[in-house]
């Protein structure tokens, strides 16, 4: 299994601000999904016709529901971007 470093993008800082987003509430959420991150990232869908991982976050207290894209290569998961989901569709 190769040892990846996860990178966050400009974007994916730009998304979270921009939905006024609490980053330490987030990253206590994320940090919850790093093993499965880090040790089986394949396994997140991809994104039809993209290269994009999608990973879902959803039911994190004072985190609204989000979708996270990422990309991996063999050293890392670079996390592109986020957008809100919308539980009513």
């Amino acid at each position: 299994m190769p040892h990846r470093q996860i990178v966050e993008d400009q974007l994916y800082a730009d998304q979270i601000n921009k939905y006024r987003i609490n980053w330490k509430r987030l990253d206590e959420a994320l940090m919850s999904l790093y093993p499965a991150l880090l040790g089986s990232p394949e396994l997140f869908p991809i994104v039809p016709g993209t290269k994009l991982h999608r990973l879902k976050l959803v039911g994190f207290p004072g985190v609204p529901p989000l979708s996270i894209f990422f990309t991996l290569s063999d050293t890392q998961i670079v996390i592109k971007t986020a957008e809100l989901i919308d539980l009513e569709e």
